[in-house]
Order: structure tokens, then C-alpha cells, then sequence
């Protein structure tokens, strides 16, 4: 039996130190006095309904803390959210007192390391505090980071095994984008009693600006991973956005002879960290991507540890899309008497190509009008995407991918010629179709698609198009009910030619004409 007491005594022990050498604390039970129970001056804080420690003290010229036990000192990580609605000075700073020797933090015979969020130079740097004489800043962070009327912040301190102190800090307050601002060895202090934070203010402007959020303090286990690469996104017809798993030292990732591209691309002219998200970093080739696929192969970048990958490698793709990657394959140009779909004019468009076709930016055009931009859209290959007016996107969305766009051209019920243009303005497939397509006198009367039947020849005109054979009237989002091969062996032929005037000439054919050959001038020859 007194075994069994002591063992329990033992047991309550150590779980009572590992409770105080570790904690964290997101004030999310509404209160800062249990779990862990915080001392000071309670009345001077407040947690709010953000659930966000907030300061409350309304006193000019003021000095004000709240501490917590915290034993941690040595191999440890502290971590915290800050956010200062002000422009700190120094009669208008934080100290975040990540070890102390006694809970009060304003007595000058408490000791600790404290990180100093402010003071004159608007900066983030950690300091030691000595039982005598001034604290003693051990790194300098870098200056004018805060110097504006609303600072947010996520910081990180760690020490190691060798006592070797690092300061990073986040100013998008997420602590996804870590910067470095430097590294000491310090060994003076190796105890803790305390963790706290120490509020020093001046006039009413600053009264209730200071919250607080999501510490954690907690045994350090020092980063000996390389960074891994995430992804390789090409941007345009020269850069390559690389998306790396943690933030990266601006050095090393920075340096273009770090990154080699095959199928002659080589190393990149400028790699360039992004600053606000630090692990992802921006390249620049010096020649054009070339259409398919690619592989980067990334050496000695390193991560905030000084981590270095190696032989690390992304595939990229790169496609410029050509004439007839994208087509028009469905037509809803009549949608009364409804069938079962919508009753809203609509087209479908197919990607039949075996490439990603971003076709953001394109349009839909008719002779005299044009739609407006499509959104942001990657097509992906061998799949349909539903283009109509805003209002009828609710109804489309159910029967597959659906974008809207502005200006949408009306679709005449008898005939029309309707293009899909690329951003740069170019045709990528026209349609001049006639209510004859339909070949069937019922379904041209209204409620049924016009489809076409091979997607890969698109130029066929009648003979590659029909009304739809499906029972919902057509197949928006899917493929076609008559999708079929229907190849086209048969040369066009030249049905008449006549002048319309003194300088020209016009040409009719049996059938629809490759635009970029037709517009070949040596293609033509007149006798005399």
C-alpha cells in the first residue's frame, strides 16, 4: 500500500512539472485565471469575444503585466500571436518574457530573456535581462518592420542543445511565412519560474490596443528535413512559380544557379522568395518555356534551419493552346418548348486536347457583338465546361461545370455564326450553324441541343452535327449522345466564284474551311 502511494505521488509529480514546463494557451475557456492561472495586474487584462487576451488598463504612463508558471528554459520553442492597433515608440512597447526568475516582471531583480515587440527603432529583437544595469538586446532584428498604425504578428523563438538562441518572425500573423531575424549563443540563464508579457503605454491612444493569442511553449526538436518541393505552377510563357512544404533562407533561394530546367531551359535568369509567403519562390527564364512536359531539379536551398535539399525534382507543364484545342460542341439555341433542360440559351465547350487549357480571359463572339471575359477556369482535357448568362448559372450548375459571363451573345433560332476567341484575340472554333442541323423537322421546332457528333473534326459543318438523342433534350457537362468517329476524307470543293467588285473576288464552297489555310494567298491562282 505504500508503494502504491508513492508511486501515485511520483506519478502527480512529474505530471504537475511537465504541466508548468510546458503550456499552451488560447484563452478559448473566456477567462486567463485557470488553466493555466495567469497573476499580475488582473484587472488591467481582459479576455474578449474573440476569445483573444486583450489589454484593459486605462492608466497614462502606465507599466502593467500578467505571468504564468513556466519552467522551460533550456531546448525549447516559444511561440505566440501579437497585435498592436498602434504604431509602437519607446514609451510604447510589448516585452514578451519567455523566461523570468519571479512572476513580477517591472521588479529590477527579475532575470530572464524577453522579446521586445517596438520601442524607437519599430522593430522585433530579444533581449536578456540582467539583475542589474539595462537589458541587453543579443539580436537585433530589423528595423521598421511595425512602423505602422496596426501591426499583426506571429513569433517564434527557439533554443537549442548548444544554447543557440533564433528569432523568427511572421507579419501576416499566420506563422506560415517565417523570416529569420538572426541567431546568438547565450547560456547566462538556464532556469525559469515565469512566462509573461509586460505592457508599457502612455496616453489614452493606446489604452486597449495590445491582444494576444494561441501561446505555446514547448520543448525544442530541432528541423534536420530539407525542405521538399510542393509543386512547379508555369505562370506564363517564361515563369515557373515553385511552392516548396516550409519557408526558405532569402540566401539560398535566391540564388538562380540553385534551380536547372531541362529541354534547354537550364537555370533560370532570377529566383526571387516571395515576401509574404517564404516558401514559395518566383523563376525567370531567359528562353520560353516549349509545349509538354518539363522537369526542375533544385539543389542547395535551404530551409530556416539550414536544411539543403538535394537533387530535389517538380514536373511542369507548359501549353500554348492551337486552333481547334478548345471547340464549341453543343449548342442550346432554341430552349422553348422545354424538353428537360433549363430554359436559358447555352453553349458547351470541349477541351480536345491532352493539356490543361487555362481559358481565362476568352470570349464568345458574333459579328457584331462580343460576351465578356470568361473568370479564372482551367479546362482540363477531354472534359466540357457550360458557358451562359449569370442568371441561368444556378440551373446549369446541376447538370455539370458551369461559368457565366457578361453580355452573352443571343443565339439566333434559325442560323448564326458564333466564335470562341482566345485572349489574344484569335479564333479558336466558329460555328455557322442552321436550324438543317438538327436534321429532324420535331426537334428544330425547339427544346433540343444541336450536337456535334466527331469533336475531332470540327469544321465539318452539316454533316458532323445532329439534335441531340437524349431524353433531357442534350447533354450539358458531359459527352455528346451522338459522339461518334465521323471523319472527313472528302476535299472541299469549289462550287461557284464570282467579282464583286473590280478588286475582288468571292469563293463558295460545298463546306466549312480551315481558316488559317484559307487565308493563304499562294493557295489561290487566277489565269490571265
Amino acid at each position: 500500500m505504500i508503494k502504491k502511494m508513492v508511486c501515485g505521488l511520483l506519478s502527480m509529480m512529474i505530471a504537475v512539472t511537465v504541466c508548468e514546463a510546458q503550456f499552451s494557451e488560447s484563452f478559448s475557456d473566456g477567462d486567463f485565471t485557470n488553466n493555466p492561472m495567469w497573476v499580475g495586474g488582473t484587472s488591467d487584462w481582459m479576455v474578449n469575444a474573440a476569445f483573444q487576451l486583450q489589454s484593459n488598463n486605462s492608466t497614462a504612463n502606465s507599466t502593467f503585466y500578467l505571468s504564468t508558471a513556466s519552467t522551460l528554459a533550456t531546448t525549447a520553442q516559444w511561440e505566440f500571436f501579437a497585435r498592436l492597433e498602434f504604431n509602437p515608440s519607446s514609451a510604447n512597447y510589448v516585452d514578451i518574457y519567455l523566461t523570468a526568475s519571479a512572476s513580477d516582471l517591472t521588479l529590477s531583480s527579475t532575470t530572464g530573456y524577453f522579446v521586445r515587440i517596438g520601442n524607437t527603432d519599430d522593430e522585433i529583437s530579444l533581449y536578456r535581462k540582467d539583475p542589474t544595469g539595462l537589458p541587453v538586446k543579443i539580436i537585433d532584428g530589423a528595423n521598421g518592420i511595425l512602423n505602422t498604425s496596426n501591426n499583426v504578428m506571429k513569433i517564434k523563438i527557439t533554443r537549442n542543445a548548444l544554447n543557440q538562441w533564433s528569432l523568427f518572425r511572421d507579419l501576416s500573423g499566420t506563422g506560415n511565412a517565417y523570416t529569420n531575424e538572426g541567431a546568438v549563443t547565450d547560456a547566462t540563464y538556464n532556469t525559469s519560474s515565469f512566462f509573461g508579457i509586460l505592457v508599457k503605454q502612455s496616453t489614452a491612444s493606446f489604452f486597449q490596443k495590445h491582444y494576444f493569442d494561441d501561446i505555446e511553449v514547448k520543448v525544442y526538436v530541432p528541423d534536420i528535413t530539407p525542405p521538399v518541393i510542393t509543386s512547379a505552377t508555369v505562370l506564363s510563357i517564361n515563369m515557373v512559380d515553385v511552392l516548396f512544404n516550409e519557408p526558405l533562407d532569402i540566401i539560398s533561394s535566391q540564388v538562380a544557379g540553385n534551380y536547372v530546367a531541362n529541354n534547354g531551359l537550364g537555370s533560370p535568369i532570377t529566383s526571387i522568395r516571395d515576401p509574404s509567403n517564404n516558401s514559395l519562390v518566383h523563376l525567370t527564364f531567359g528562353n520560353n518555356i516549349p509545349n509538354g512536359n518539363s522537369v526542375l531539379t533544385v539543389n542547395g536551398v535551404a530551409d530556416l534551419a539550414g536544411n539543403a535539399i538535394s537533387n530535389g525534382t517538380a514536373l511542369f507543364s507548359f501549353y500554348t493552346s492551337q486552333q481547334y484545342d478548345v471547340v464549341i460542341d453543343e449548342i442550346m439555341a432554341d430552349p422553348t418548348p422545354v424538353v428537360g433542360l433549363p430554359n436559358v440559351e447555352w453553349i458547351e465547350l470541349k477541351n480536345t486536347s491532352p493539356f490543361n487549357i487555362d481559358i481565362t480571359g476568352w470570349r464568345l463572339a458574333k459579328a457584331n457583338s462580343q460576351s465578356g471575359l470568361f473568370p479564372n477556369y482551367i479546362l482540363k482535357p477531354d472534359s466540357f465546361v457550360v458557358v451562359c448568362t449569370g442568371s441561368a448559372v444556378t440551373a446549369m450548375s446541376a447538370f455539370g461545370q458551369t461559368i457565366s459571363v457578361t453580355s452573352f451573345p443571343a443565339l439566333d433560332n434559325a442560323s448564326d455564326l458564333i466564335y470562341l476567341l482566345s485572349k489574344e484575340n484569335k479564333v479558336v472554333h466558329s460555328v455557322k450553324y442552321t436550324d438543317s442541323w438538327y436534321q429532324n423537322e420535331l426537334k428544330k421546332a425547339g427544346g433540343w441541343t444541336l450536337e456535334m457528333i466527331d469533336t475531332k473534326n470540327p469544321c465539318s459543318g452539316y454533316s458532323n452535327w445532329k439534335a441531340s438523342t437524349d431524353a433531357n433534350g442534350g447533354t450539358p457537362g458531359k459527352k455528346n449522345s451522338i459522339n461518334a468517329i465521323n471523319v472527313d476524307v472528302t476535299a472541299p470543293v469549289l462550287l461557284r466564284a464570282f467579282a464583286s467588285d473590280s478588286l475582288d473576288m468571292t469563293l463558295v464552297f460545298d463546306e466549312p474551311l480551315d481558316s488559317i489555310k484559307a487565308a493563304i494567298v499562294n493557295n489561290y491562282m487566277v489565269s490571265d
